[in-house]
């Protein structure tokens, strides 16, 4: 029989192992799936709580969209793979989100080495908090590649990601970029180490973006080639706002070129009258470098310039124009040497991550 001493015991124990289970977090109980197929991935995401790794084993033919409403959830490739999630079953849609692959809404959230491609509209689209994608390749999707919006969209970071041969055909090109932080997205988002090429539109783009956006060691070339994409909207390098837009434009070690197709310019204000701080950043054989003149304030140090017609900077605004043939030709044959082994790597599936790129002084 049990004595009053030994229940009271019992008793302590059932309350002590009630107050471990109410304070345990909810990572304690995360889980970690393996999935290789659109239902296993698409049951994994639906149900994911935070904390929980979905691994993607292998390539899928996803035969919707992906929505990812959790909080604190990491999307990644297995180890020693590059999956592609194609999502052209969803077909040619531009309204509403039902176009969109990977639907973001959810916050804190990773997704990393992964394809994404023929989504009907943008491949990823982002309206969460503090999201971080990684080592990402976006391509022949209907719209920009991948797309920041809404202001819940802040603080959050795109590393080391390539956006290609986006094309949006409904409108003739005039809307797929490479990146987009636009439309009223919130504060704090940024692009580390993204390369945006071969689009239909631009490599980047900020229209209707009042809050600050930061850009550091990102690349764009050759976009708005309508002989790639079949169509070409304004195939600019960076384009920073649009008319009346604020917020302010904070640029380290950027470089843009080669945009002389439907587009013309490296750096463009595109009528925003923000503010901007560039430094290191650099554009060539473009047909107007820098068209910055109509910025609020600007702040730029030891950027440069050379194979372009002209530019137009701010007020307390200036840039070195390379005039050296030799030095000319040693910077271009450096970048153009990464971001055509970027290009090679893409075509091959092959995610390049993060690049060095030495420029000579």
């Amino acid at each position: 029989m049990r004595t009053e001493r030994s229940m009271r015991n019992i008793m302590r124990v059932v309350v002590i192992l009630a107050v471990l289970l109410l304070a345990a977090s909810p990572a304690s109980f995360a889980k970690a799936t393996t999935v290789s197929d659109y239902t296993a991935l698409k049951t994994a995401v639906t149900s994911a709580k935070a904390g929980d790794v979905i691994t993607i084993g292998s390539s899928i033919a996803c035969s919707g969209q992906i929505v990812l409403s959790a909080s604190g959830v990491t999307l990644q490739a297995k180890s020693g793979v590059t999956p592609v999630l194609d999502f052209s079953a969803i077909g040619d849609k531009h309204t509403g989100t039902a176009g969109i692959g990977i639907y973001v809404t959810g916050s804190n959230n990773t997704i990393q080495g992964l394809i994404i491609q023929k989504a009907g509209d943008n491949g990823i689209k982002i309206e969460g908090a503090g999201n971080t994608i990684e080592n990402c390749i976006l391509r022949y999707n209907g719209d920009t590649g991948l797309q920041i919006s809404k202001s819940t969209a802040a603080n959050n970071t795109i590393k080391y990601c390539d956006s290609y041969r986006n094309c949006d055909t409904a409108t003739k090109g005039e809307n797929a970029d490479g990146f987009a932080c636009k439309l009223s997205a919130g504060k704090g988002n940024q692009f580390i180490g993204c390369r945006a090429f071969q689009n239909s539109d631009d490599g980047w783009d900020s229209y209707g973006m009042n809050n600050d956006v930061t850009y550091i060691d990102c690349i764009t070339w050759h976009n708005g080639d309508k002989s790639i994409t079949g169509y070409a909207g304004n195939g600019n390098g960076f384009k920073l706002g649009s008319k009346g837009s604020t917020g302010k434009r904070t640029m380290t070690r950027c470089i843009a070129f080669d945009t002389e197709y439907s587009g013309t310019k490296g750096f463009d204000q595109n009528n925003g009258v923000g503010s901007v701080i560039l430094t290191d950043c650099l554009s060539f054989d473009n047909v107007e470098g820098y068209q910055l003149d109509k910025v609020k304030s600007a702040v730029m140090k030891n950027c440069r310039e050379f194979g372009c017609q002209k530019n137009e900077l701010p007020n307390g605004g200036s840039i070195t124009i390379v005039t050296d043939k030799s030095k000319q030709a040693a910077i271009r044959k450096a970048v153009k040497a990464v971001c055509s082994k970027i290009e090679a790597n893409c075509e091959a599936d092959i995610i390049t991550g993060q690049v060095n790129l030495d420029l000579p002084n």
